[in-house]
């Protein structure tokens, strides 16, 4: 990505979820995956990906987590599988890491996993969740 070119993502406020503090999380994902995309030309990508990812996986588990705390307050019944895809996603994205540290650089693999399944999953099992919220009146 050039100075000049489009983030892979951009937040909308059709994404949020109407928790102050998910919210952010989320953006602050979109922010991450926008950074990594930005590093894909860098003369030291290696280094800056890697950061980046790092990054990624220490907020997406802190993310989930303080998710996983809102769908207990709220009462959500299908936590157990929408943590169950918050394990997956950890797992891959741990996984495409450990492939950009060992073997062929495959981050254009790991941009369309990570952007494909924000989409996905804010698109589908997040707005679960926010109409469950609505539906409780907790947002």
């Amino acid at each position: 990505m050039t100075a000049s070119s489009p983030p892979l993502l951009e937040w909308d406020d059709a994404l949020a979820l109407g928790d102050e503090n998910i919210d952010r999380q989320h953006m602050r994902l979109v922010e991450i995956i926008n950074q990594l995309h930005s590093h894909l030309d860098s003369p030291d990508r290696d280094t800056q990906v890697m950061r980046s990812l790092t990054a990624m996986y220490l907020h997406a588990k802190e993310h989930f987590f303080d998710e996983e705390a809102f769908m207990d307050r709220i009462g959500y019944p299908d936590k157990a599988q929408h943590a169950a895809l918050h394990c997956e996603f950890v797992q891959k994205t741990h996984e495409l890491t450990d492939c950009c540290l060992f073997k062929d650089s495959p981050y254009s693999e790991l941009l369309d996993f990570l952007v494909g399944w924000f989409k996905d999953h804010v698109a589908s099992e997040d707005a679960k969740l926010v109409a469950f919220a609505k539906d409780r009146g907790v947002c």
